[in-house]
């Protein structure tokens, strides 16, 4: 675990560049973090989303259009389910397709992304808890005690993806061998992550992430 100024501190010790400042150096593990949760695919970085039909508020779960909104800090879908099953999520054209041939309400089987919304079909009943599992985007460090899930779990990964951005900043020569570095954290990251997915029994039944792309929406 780290704060925000230890991680500063720790990216302007390994540069070792009297014109890497507090500020430049706060900027670059800002600007690591956003990186790594592009790609990184870890359950730490997974978070909850759930709205109950009828009893959350409209903007959260709006009961005329069937729309689950899609949370601020919202990276990937791992999972839209129900408390009986996970959803299906198909592409905007088959969703629509699928009027008439499933009951207008009832449990809801579908999904697809419209803008900002997650769309279910059938309409579900009044009472239905919708859950969302999504890859989440860390919160901004900005007050040196603050921390976020990557500064917690994996501070090193974070500090030298920093380094990286601060290579390209300075224009130094060190890319490289802080790239080797890098890459081998982020690789033991992954490894512990897939050897105790591997470990559990739900690894047997479903995988940890089922990646969705956007681009068919």
């Amino acid at each position: 675990m780290a704060t925000f100024a230890e991680l500063k501190a720790d990216v302007i010790n390994l540069i070792n560049r009297t014109d890497c400042t507090d500020t430049l150096s706060g900027t670059f593990v800002n600007q690591a973090i956003r990186n790594i949760a592009r790609t990184l695919r870890i359950p730490s970085l997974e978070s909850k989303y759930t709205a109950t039909v009828g009893t959350s508020a409209q903007t959260v779960f709006n009961t005329t259009t069937q729309e689950l909104s899609i949370p601020g800090d919202f990276l990937e879908t791992v999972y839209l389910y129900t408390d009986d099953r996970i959803l299906q999520r198909v592409p905007l054209r088959q969703f629509i397709e699928l009027t008439g041939s499933v009951p207008s309400s009832g449990k809801p089987r579908y999904y697809t992304r419209i803008q900002n919304n997650f769309v279910v079909k059938p309409a579900p009943d009044a009472g239905t808890v919708i859950n969302l599992i999504y890859h989440s985007d860390p919160a901004v460090l900005t007050n040196n005690t603050d921390t976020n899930i990557l500064s917690i779990v994996s501070p090193d990964l974070v500090v030298y993806g920093a380094l990286l951005y601060a290579c390209d900043y300075f224009n130094d020569q060190r890319k490289e061998e802080f790239g080797k570095t890098y890459s081998g954290i982020y690789q033991a990251v992954e490894d512990l992550n897939n050897s105790t997915d591997m470990a559990t029994s739900d690894s047997a039944i479903q995988p940890s992430f089922n990646y969705e792309p956007d681009l068919f929406n």
